[in-house]
């Protein structure tokens, strides 16, 4: 009885910890998040080969999680169209257009 008590508030804890890892994303993962976040064995392979992944119009909350809790992969990651996002993480509209606000690269 004390075993089972014991193995399921070790289960609970290692749910509540992998949840945490992701709490910043609230819907079904992309496919780049899904890159981003959880590289497959090939995947990371092919980082460590020295190629780099362009991520496009991820959110500037998704590019600054990956920034802090990748860091080792850094060198293989590559951020354009990054979608600016207010306080509640919500994407910025142009007043005038009405378009998704990305921050700019400087590539013409």
């Amino acid at each position: 009885m004390i075993v089972n008590a014991k193995i399921r508030f070790f289960y609970i804890v290692v749910s509540a910890v992998s949840l945490s890892a992701c709490a910043h994303i609230t819907q079904p993962l992309t496919w780049q998040q899904r890159r981003l976040e959880q590289p497959t064995k090939a995947e990371l392979q092919w980082e460590r080969s020295g190629h780099v992944m362009i991520y496009e119009g991820m959110k500037d909350r998704e590019v600054e999680h990956a920034l802090n809790n990748h860091f080792n992969r850094v060198q293989s990651m590559m951020f354009v169209n990054t979608v600016i996002t207010d306080d509640k993480g919500n994407p910025l509209k142009d007043l005038d257009s009405g378009k998704v606000v990305t921050e700019d690269d400087g590539c013409d």
